[in-house]
């Protein structure tokens, strides 16, 4: 019982470092390439502006890539367990509290590379708190897909730093979908 009870843990926090190992390879190389670019042409010029979009698209690429994986690893656990249709008699609730979530969400989005052209965006985030209590299916909705997919993966790279209560339907731990607007606030 012992060796299954490790062999799930060893399984479960490799899969939650090969979530978050995507996106850090995506930084690492966006930056990698990004101070060669800033070596190569020190003096900002129109070449420079163009490769180092290039270089924002390629990260951006590399994060969609990286969520359609997760997706496709979290539909498994979304058929086992999914969102439950009758009425909760208690909704899931992060351990620190919402404002502990939503203040380490905005900490990790970062869209400074982006140059986005207004100084805030407004989106909603959607995910599912499964029976166990483990935070999955992230989506976020907004006009700015790129957007979208940084704020998933800030999502993925916070969910193991807190614990999700789940929701009760009659006492019993249930699946749910938690939907938050998000209004984020862009350093110019």
């Amino acid at each position: 019982m012992k060796k299954l009870l490790a062999l799930a843990f060893i399984a479960v926090f490799a899969f939650a470092g090969a979530q978050v190992s995507g996106f850090e390879k995506a930084d690492s190389k966006y930056e990698r390439k990004k101070k060669a670019l800033y070596n190569k042409y020190p003096k900002p010029n129109d070449l420079r502006t163009k490769l180092e979009w290039l270089l924002t698209e390629d990260k951006i690429t590399s994060y969609k890539n990286s969520l359609e994986k997760i997706a496709e690893d979290e539909k498994k656990a979304l058929a086992n367990d999914p969102p439950s249709k009758t009425k909760l008699t208690k909704e899931a609730e992060y351990e620190t509290g919402k404002t502990t979530f939503l203040k380490s969400l905005y900490e990790a989005v970062d869209l400074v590379f982006l140059n986005y052209a207004s100084d805030s965006y407004k989106a909603t985030l959607s995910f599912v708190v499964d029976s166990k209590g483990n935070a999955l299916a992230a989506q976020a909705k907004g006009n700015n897909d790129d957007v979208n997919a940084f704020i998933e993966a800030a999502f993925y790279r916070i969910k193991e730093k807190g614990k999700w209560k789940p929701a009760e339907s009659n006492g019993k731990p249930v699946s749910s979908m938690i939907t938050i607007p998000l209004v984020l606030k862009f350093k110019k």
